[in-house]
């Protein structure tokens, strides 16, 4: 079976009900750490395989090319630049460096973005809610 002409086919499946399920849930994100994280651990595994198998300057041959090559280098920059921007006043509260997180943003892309995400999201979860500090007082 050659991975390459499947795992397409199931990430674009694992994204649409991804979406799916944000949109039914009105974005309130999961209790359970884990949902998040099980993408990632799979995205990571097969990156770490790509390199093995490829060299780590292996996708740079595949941006430069065509101009279909050249717009999903743009896109996945636009993308990673995005969600640096919106995940930012989120990584603010929680009173992180910015300046690791842009190390690993730069260095592994969506992985380093997925990673800042759970971040923020375990800090969040840990943090009570301000409602909550008010009504103890």
């Amino acid at each position: 079976m050659d991975l390459t002409q499947t795992l397409p086919v199931a990430a674009a499946f694992v994204a649409v009900a991804t979406f799916v399920v944000i949109v039914r849930t009105a974005g309130a994100p999961p209790t359970r750490w884990w949902l998040p994280a099980l993408p990632l651990v799979l995205f990571t595994a097969w990156s770490v395989y790509a390199v093995i198998a490829e060299g780590p300057g292996g996708f740079w041959p595949e941006h430069v090319g065509t101009a279909w090559e050249v717009q999903i280098w743009m896109d996945l920059l636009l993308m990673a630049s995005a969600a640096w921007w919106l995940a930012q006043p989120r990584l603010r509260e929680t009173g992180s460096s910015p300046w690791p997180w842009l190390v690993l943003v730069l260095a592994t892309g969506s992985i380093g973005i997925l990673c800042l995400l759970l971040w923020v999201r375990r800090s969040e979860a840990r943090t009570p809610e301000p409602a909550v500090l008010a009504g103890r007082g």
